[in-house]
């Protein structure tokens, strides 16, 4: 055969080749698995900006956690990798003979991490440290109040958009100004015999001020299902729905209502422990108006942004992501975490015909397209700079995070690099992939709405992911 004949002969070959990869993937986005469901799928070859194929790629989709990345990468782009969080301690009016004769402030810029298990290994030694440098000034008394002021982002920081049977839980915990011990407490139970009512051993730690009503039922139907129901900043709770029957020790985690008020109590407390005598009670930015003349006393950094996004998407933590979405809507001056994203980004993605109700995914009323996650993430993949903290930051499939148990003994496993996603009947996967053959990949896969089981559907998404691997 002539030179001329094998390159024509090619010329045809790649064409019919790509053709038939395209309809395997239309194929599989036409399985009968996602016959109530709606499937967006958008693959495309990231050094070359080119698009490999495309599905409902346009269209807006419910992106559960993976909402994670457009955080990360918009904290990164606004606050820099190197950004520090920072929560001070204060007093008010002056210090006389060991008295001091106003209010001890701690002052919180939103830091999310202060006492957080996912950084440090005793979660209130900085009260230590705080209680420490009260006792440097000589303090001996305090007749003022222990304040926590949380007020840097306003009053109202819990997302629009997250249900009102989230809100209360673990998952559901908003970040406020102050924050401490990632605003979590656990419940401890004892459960019975299936139908019987639990009782709750003890609450840890112990929020003086939360008043919890318990109807959870033992149930022969394992697991926590169970909800904790009340706003985010009322004392008052019910928790509701089942738990395992016949164990002496189930937890379930709740979010601190108020947690500005929850710190100052622990402040308190410890003063209180070193002989530090206290006139006054604990308090927050929710009861009494903060007196805006203090003296610093210490500032307390947080870890730097790449090491709190490593976290947040490795773990899916939303109390960090809606941090950073505070933070990030303050620092441009936007009117909510849509305006704000639209200012990051300078345009170049625009997300005014998308719905942003947070910052983390855990909100249902979120609708973005595929093809807004891969400008994100094409995005991030030439950024000189944000490139490498952005890309530590995601789960490897099959090995760890969000994707420990996605893609294993999968032969793309150790190659899909991204974050998962999942509320009910919802399950996402944005992310790079490195082909068999090399290729740099991005690939967003959002399936809304489907019936049939999780497991079936996270076995289709595998093959179809095992699948490009293999062909691309």
């Amino acid at each position: 055969m002539s030179n001329l004949n094998k390159t024509i002969l090619a010329l045809f070959l790649i064409p019919l080749s790509l053709i038939s990869q395209k309809n395997h993937l239309k194929n599989w986005a036409n399985s009968s698995v996602f016959q109530e469901a709606t499937v967006a799928v958008m693959l495309a070859d990231i050094d070359k900006d080119s698009i490999l194929f495309s599905h409902n790629a346009e269209k807006n989709m419910i992106t559960a956690s993976t909402m994670k990345l457009i955080t990360s990468a918009a904290g990164l782009k606004t606050l820099g990798p190197d950004f520090k969080f920072k929560t001070e301690l204060r007093f008010s009016d002056t210090i006389v003979n060991g008295v001091l004769e106003g209010d001890l402030i701690i002052k919180g810029y939103g830091d999310p991490t202060l006492g957080s298990k996912y950084f440090y290994d005793q979660q209130t030694a900085f009260i230590n440290q705080w209680v420490n440098e009260i006792e440097k000034l000589g303090i001996k008394e305090i007749k003022g109040n222990i304040i926590g002021d949380g007020s840097y982002y306003g009053k109202t920081t819990t997302p629009y958009g997250w249900q009102w049977s989230d809100i209360s839980n673990y998952y559901g915990t908003s970040p406020e100004g102050l924050n401490v011990i990632d605003n979590q407490y656990i419940i401890t139970f004892n459960s019975g015999t299936a139908g019987t009512t639990t009782t709750i051993k003890k609450i840890q730690p112990s929020v003086p001020y939360l008043e919890l009503t318990n109807k959870v039922i033992s149930s022969d139907k394992s697991g926590d299902n169970s909800y904790i129901l009340g706003g985010p900043n009322e004392y008052k709770k019910e928790i509701q729905g089942t738990i395992t029957a016949n164990d002496s020790a189930f937890e379930v985690k709740g979010s601190i209502p108020n947690p500005s008020k929850f710190l100052a109590y622990l402040l308190l407390e410890a003063l209180k422990n070193k002989g530090v005598k206290i006139d006054g009670t604990y308090l927050s930015h929710f009861d009494q108006e903060i007196n805006p003349k203090s003296q610093l006393i210490s500032t307390l950094n947080s870890p730097s942004l790449k090491e709190i996004i490593k976290i947040t998407n490795k773990y899916s933590i939303n109390l960090f992501a809606e941090a950073i979405a505070l933070e990030i809507t303050k620092k441009v001056g936007a009117k909510d975490y849509q305006s704000a994203l639209n200012k990051v980004f300078n345009n170049e993605i625009d997300f005014s015909k998308n719905t942003i109700a947070d910052g983390s995914g855990l909100s249902p009323a979120n609708t973005i397209s595929a093809n807004n996650y891969y400008k994100v993430l094409r995005l991030m993949h030439r950024d000189k700079i944000l490139h490498q903290p952005f890309m530590e930051s995601l789960s490897v499939s099959g090995s760890d995070g969000t994707l420990k148990s996605f893609g294993q003994g999968k032969k793309f496993a150790g190659h899909f690099i991204g974050k998962s996603g999942y509320i009910g009947g919802i399950r996402c996967y944005a992310g790079f992939l490195k082909s068999a053959k090399g290729k740099n990949l991005a690939l967003i896969i959002f399936v809304n709405h489907y019936s049939s089981e999780n497991s079936v559907i996270k076995n289709k998404i595998e093959e179809l992911v095992e699948q490009i691997h293999q062909e691309f």
